[in-house]
């Protein structure tokens, strides 16, 4: 399985875990808990750690992601408040996965053992838990087939509109990305060089498709990045 593959594989065994994880699980575990507070580019977890914990974010943005073995960073997830970092730890330690703010944050940070013992007080939730990742393993190979036959321009855009979907803000007639993202971090969603990335934005921004706010945050268009054929 290739860098890009594992990736991908791992993006969609967290996409299901988050779901059960969210909801009335944090009302159950949640309260009492302290937020802890992570500055820009804090890393709250790292490839290689050992520690069993979760957490849910109550502000701010982080991004998910691992390693190759040559050590460049794959990005496959933004997350924002309300949802969960950390939940892969449930299938494997030490961790392959890493979370690093994007911006400052604040995480609660609750033991594995608290939820898998949660989890015991629900057993109707193993069956839901099962076809979410039954469902995700048929996302994963669409996924795969994208990411095979979509040169940079395709895959670009399906980053993009991917983003506008999970954290977008309506802005106008666009849809605002609240996080400031790099041209670097785009680059290691989309699987290319940086140098590369930045052509295909520009090409993309030129045909009226993206643009950026006064503060450097994308402003998307998205029925027109939707219709656009690479």
């Amino acid at each position: 399985m290739s860098a890009a593959e594992a990736a991908l594989h791992e993006s969609s065994v967290s996409s299901a875990l988050v779901s059960i994880f969210r909801g009335k699980f944090c009302d159950a575990l949640l309260p009492g808990r302290g937020a802890l507070h992570f500055a820009a580019d804090e890393i709250l977890y790292d490839v290689g750690d050992r520690n069993r914990v979760v957490f849910f974010v109550r502000k701010g943005f982080v991004k998910i992601g691992t390693l190759t073995p040559e050590g460049r960073e794959v990005i496959y997830d933004i997350r924002k408040d309300g949802d969960v970092v950390g939940e892969l730890c449930a299938c494997h330690t030490p961790r392959r996965d890493r979370a690093v703010a994007l911006e400052p944050a604040e995480a609660i940070r609750v033991p594995y053992s608290e939820i898998v013992d949660a989890l015991r007080g629900n057993p109707d939730l193993l069956v839901k838990l099962l076809e979410i990742f039954c469902n995700c393993l048929a996302d994963a190979y669409d996924q795969i087939t994208t990411l095979a036959s979509q040169d940079l321009p395709g895959r670009l855009v399906q980053v993009l509109l991917g983003l506008a979907s999970k954290i977008g803000r309506p802005a106008g007639e666009a849809v605002q990305i609240p996080a400031y993202l790099t041209q670097e971090e785009i680059s290691q969603m989309v699987g290319a060089r940086r140098e590369r990335v930045s052509t295909a934005l520009n090409s993309l921004r030129r045909r009226g498709l993206l643009e950026y706010s006064s503060r450097g945050h994308l402003l998307l268009h998205v029925a027109a990045l939707r219709d656009f054929a690479p």
